[in-house]
């Protein structure tokens, strides 16, 4: 089990309740607690640290003017760890957030990149990966989106769903995964001012490295980089290439440039779709029906949007 230094976790809290936005403070696997980057501590993060440094230190967002930036990959500078979380294909990540203000309503996306066609020395696993070759694949788009049944504005969103799981989120690893070491991409995007002036999406994406110890036992085709190097992913049933973080998102995209208030419906993108067989929070409609109780919205439906191409929304 991953240990931390005397007082990291107090240390944390006092960080976390000064927050103006939010980063990832831990991740858990399989009863394993492995901590986050939390910009404020800066070189003060234990050496396990899984997760990605960053010097956001406000803890805010990458505009969509910073889209074909660096910044848009793993946050502002964004640079690997040397440690890593050992995973199995199939596994669930807990990613547990510091917090997340109620109004940043938006989709929660979760991404794979295999760093062994990214990375010369591959004996260190994503250590010292060029970010900027990283080549995702999405696993997870923000499933499930509570729309009012009159299609009106959103009454849950993704994020809303997040709060009320005590602002955590769980990714579920491809059951067809090769071995090897991968940056595992989760992001928020809060589309509160997407469509106003002089405001716009805030994507805060995080990063964390992972290490698959073990072959999947599913039939997949693997993902092949599109620059040649390693099999990197797999998703069942079908081929999938990777995108560059820096290609995924433009500023006039439907689902970036969106004004919220406005009666929504749903739509695919151009945007990386999720590969087959990857799937995000196992939500069941047993789960689904408590947490709309819970939230006092039990006119409101459900909407499924695993295998959309992204989560994005059009007005009506």
């Amino acid at each position: 089990m991953a240990s931390f230094p005397s007082g990291f976790f107090a240390t944390a809290l006092l960080v976390a309740t000064a927050a103006a936005h939010s980063h990832i403070d831990y991740v858990t696997v399989n009863g394993l607690m492995y901590p986050g980057f939390i910009p404020k501590l800066g070189a003060n993060n234990p050496a396990e640290t899984v997760g990605w440094s960053q010097t956001a230190l406000d803890d805010g967002f990458v505009p969509p003017s910073n889209y074909t930036s660096p910044d848009i990959i793993c946050h502002r500078d964004g640079s690997p760890p040397r440690a890593h979380v050992p995973v199995s294909p199939g596994d669930k990540i807990h990613m547990q957030w510091n917090g997340w203000p109620a109004s940043h309503v938006g989709p929660i996306l979760s991404y794979l990149a295999p760093c062994d066609a990214s990375n010369t020395n591959t004996s260190d696993g994503c250590a010292s990966v060029d970010k900027t070759k990283l080549e995702f694949t999405k696993i997870d788009d923000s499933a499930p989106v509570f729309f009012n049944e009159s299609g009106g504005p959103p009454g849950l969103w993704s994020t809303n769903t997040l709060i009320a799981s005590n602002n955590s989120w769980l990714v579920g690893l491809p059951a067809a995964l090769s071995p090897g070491a991968y940056v595992l991409r989760h992001e928020l995007i809060a589309l509160h001012y997407a469509n106003r002036t002089g405001g716009g999406a805030q994507n805060y994406p995080q990063c964390v490295n992972l290490w698959v110890t073990a072959a999947g036992g599913g039939k997949g085709a693997a993902i092949k980089s599109r620059h040649g190097g390693g099999t990197g992913a797999e998703a069942l049933g079908r081929r999938e290439e990777g995108h560059l973080a820096t290609e995924m998102y433009h500023a006039g995209d439907p689902g970036i440039k969106i004004d919220i208030y406005k009666s929504l419906k749903t739509k695919g993108s151009r945007d990386p779709r999720v590969g087959v067989g990857n799937h995000g929070r196992p939500f069941s409609k047993g789960y689904s029906k408590f947490l709309m109780g819970f939230m006092g919205v039990s006119t409101r439906k459900v909407i499924f949007m695993s295998h959309f191409e992204i989560f994005s929304i059009l007005p009506t």
